[in-house]
């Protein structure tokens, strides 16, 4: 009876002393996460560029799998800036007080950088009527989020590969704009 008692002392010890250093570990890694990366440097990476491969299927019969490799050079800001609006399109975390600017079906068809314009092609599901205060959150997270990126100055929004006038119906979004562009583009 008493080594039980001892057995199960010493286990429940041990099981707290693994629960506060593990938590004062978790405590030291959630700092770490909370300080700013700088300078990241990614697998291949060349200037602006990232060098990536990728494999697709090469079988040239249906009893051998062979995978064949493709390299692509992908321009790292647009790469962040595709990341960015499908990070906005999938919403707040969901502890998070904050709500989500665009339909949650809404799909991100295109992403370019050209002459520090950000060129956004969402699918139809993006342009619905919306209030004029919806609508200028909508722009001011895309430009905001956006113009983070040493590339981008403005932004253009298009839907299903055309331009568009209108997002949500009170501003016009014609022309490329910036944050400080949007409320002079209200209808």
């Amino acid at each position: 009876m008493k080594k039980k008692v001892l057995a199960s002392s010493m286990g429940i010890i041990f099981i707290c002393s693994n629960l506060i250093f593990s938590a004062c570990s978790f405590r030291d890694n959630n700092q770490n996460l909370n300080n700013k990366v700088e300078n990241v440097k990614l697998y291949k990476e060349k200037g602006q560029a990232l060098d990536l491969n990728l494999y697709f299927d090469a079988s040239k019969n249906e009893n051998k799998a062979e995978v064949g490799m493709e390299e692509r050079l992908i321009k790292k800001e647009e790469f962040i800036g595709e990341l960015i609006i499908n990070e906005l399109i999938k919403g707040p975390g969901i502890e998070s007080k904050l709500k989500p600017i665009l339909p949650k079906t809404t799909k991100l068809l295109s992403f370019s950088i050209n002459n520090d314009i950000a060129f956004i092609n969402f699918s139809e599901d993006a342009k619905v009527p919306m209030t004029p205060v919806k609508e200028e959150a909508i722009l001011k997270s895309l430009t905001m989020s956006l113009e983070q990126l040493s590339s981008v100055k403005k932004i253009k929004i298009q839907i299903n590969n055309k331009d568009t006038d209108v997002l949500g119906g009170n501003y016009d979004i014609s022309k490329p704009f910036g944050k400080d562009d949007i409320s002079a583009r209200r209808k």
